[in-house]
């Protein structure tokens, strides 16, 4: 089990400062705020920069474990959140960009094995669109 526990504490109306593991993160919300200096992107902006995370080290776990080599391994986001009352779902879209030679049976394995093991692309996709796709440069 990969337990967490995250201290936060509001800094200033809307700005909060996070904790975990020994680093501190900041996150706003400017939209409420908006004659305020940005400190940190929103905890929707959080969301995705954790999948963006994701993604990317479990790709190199895949890589790694295929021995197949690279130097470029970049993710964009593309997202949205929409508002569906009750509920909140996000509408996102992932490319993987890489140089790694991979050829079409590689490229559907790393989507597999994506899929199966960033934990956080698999608790956002229940009830979100998450598509995936990849670029190679």
């Amino acid at each position: 089990m990969a337990e967490k526990f995250v201290e936060a504490k509001v800094k200033d109306n809307y700005e909060v400062e996070t904790h975990i593991e020994g680093f501190s993160y900041t996150m706003d919300y400017t939209e409420r705020t908006p004659d305020l200096i940005s400190k940190g992107t929103s905890p929707t902006g959080m969301l995705l920069v954790s999948l963006s995370g994701c993604h990317l080290m479990t790709a190199v776990s895949y890589l790694n474990m295929k021995k197949i080599a690279f130097s470029v391994l970049n993710a964009q986001i593309d997202g949205d959140f929409i508002d569906e009352k009750p509920e909140w779902r996000l509408d996102a879209e992932v490319i993987v960009e890489t140089d790694a030679n991979l050829d079409d049976s590689q490229l559907a394995g790393l989507e597999r094995f994506i899929h199966r093991h960033c934990k956080v692309s698999s608790i956002l996709s229940k009830g979100n669109n998450i598509k995936l796709s990849f670029k190679l440069v």
